[in-house]
């Protein structure tokens, strides 16, 4: 579980926001996350790993591609952090992702087929 600081260092990083953020949204792999934001392949992967240690990020699925490569899927875990500051202490709260949200997310990929 990451702690206060490990948070704030998080959020004072750019491209870590901006991968939990676009997370927060919709499952995605690395590339796609790439390709949206525009920056750099290893940039995100070191960024994604770095959310995982914390918890912040989780991957939710691998898929094999026709070419036999491994594709992972990412998913944010927070849907919300609360930052305060009071008599000098800095204090992180966060809102982890509701299980039904999870299973809402699922029912909905189902309905999206045809």
């Amino acid at each position: 579980m990451a702690n206060d600081d490990e948070i704030i260092s998080v959020l004072a990083d750019e491209y870590s926001r901006k991968i939990l953020s676009i997370l927060t949204k919709k499952e995605m792999t690395a590339q796609q996350m790439s390709d949206a934001l525009g920056i750099p392949t290893s940039t995100t992967y070191r960024k994604i790993k770095s959310l995982e240690a914390l918890e912040l990020v989780k991957k939710t699925k691998i898929i094999r591609t026709l070419e036999g490569l491994d594709e992972s899927y990412y998913m944010s875990m927070v849907s919300g952090i609360d930052v305060k500051f009071k008599d000098g202490e800095i204090f992180c709260k966060l809102e982890k992702v509701a299980m039904d949200k999870k299973i809402q997310r699922l029912w909905e990929k189902f309905s999206d087929r045809p």
